[in-house]
């Protein structure tokens, strides 16, 4: 893991510029763009890559401030893997066809998660003034949502699973390892929803009690078990940045 973490910062770096890289003129993304200039495909799969880094770091300055966490450290890994995921599947294809509706797909989940923050807060109590920006807000999010619905291609939903079953087969050629990726997703399903089993599978050894069958589990951070989706999530975001780069330069 150690030998991720000056790639890490190289991205972060990439990450803080205050002028971000614009894609080169006659570029691949340069000519995605163009489909919805509102919000770029190029700059949804950027934010996709920043934010699967900035998950790996957090996870990386727990591990170095000596905190191993048996359910928290892969809360954070989940979300580098999601991020991760997102920028490769939006990015693998050399269609260009391909890639504009599976970044539009990726828009209108945004747009319909962000509507349905908004319209939660219509039960808060607002004043008046606040009333008027939030009915604004809300018909700015519908107008976007009807703007990417008019350029897709069909009204399918993101599935979020087949998106990173899609990118660790882009990402990895070895089977072993893109079965092991998907495992590890679905386990790290359990942390982010604070159910329980994916910690205690991480515990091998249970004495129950005999007359009730109930067992005490004590379980601490463990760095071999962290070490597996930390990794997964740094192969994904690095193929990410290849992707980026390459869709980014021109001819």
């Amino acid at each position: 893991m150690r030998e991720t973490y000056r790639q890490l910062e190289g991205w972060q770096r990439r990450a803080a510029k205050a002028d971000p890289e614009q894609p080169q003129s006659g570029s691949e993304f340069d000519s995605d763009d163009q489909v919805f200039p509102k919000y770029p495909i190029s700059e949804l799969a950027r934010q996709s890559l920043v934010t699967a880094g900035e998950h790996l770091r957090l996870s990386r300055d727990a591990i170095e401030s000596g905190n191993l966490y048996p359910s928290a450290h892969f809360t954070a890994l989940r979300g580098a893997l999601v991020g991760a995921s997102q920028a490769v599947w939006i990015m693998a294809p050399d269609d260009r066809d391909s890639r504009v509706q599976r970044g539009l797909k990726a828009l209108a989940e945004m747009y319909m998660q962000m509507h349905k923050y908004y319209g939660a807060l219509e039960g808060v109590r607002l004043d008046a003034s606040q009333k008027v920006e939030l009915a604004e807000q809300l018909g700015w999010v519908a107008e976007r949502e009807a703007q990417v619905a008019a350029l897709r291609r069909t009204q399918e939903s993101l599935n979020v699973t087949d998106m990173i079953t899609a990118a660790l087969q882009f990402t990895f050629e070895d089977r072993a390892k893109r079965e092991a990726g998907f495992l590890l997703w679905k386990q790290m399903g359990s942390d982010a929803h604070a159910l329980g089993w994916s910690v205690a599978q991480r515990h091998h050894s249970v004495a129950p009690d005999r007359n009730s069958g109930l067992a005490v589990i004590a379980i601490r951070g463990n760095a071999s078990q962290i070490a597996q989706p930390f990794i997964c999530s740094f192969e994904l975001l690095r193929r990410g940045w290849s992707l980026f780069d390459q869709r980014c330069e021109a001819p």
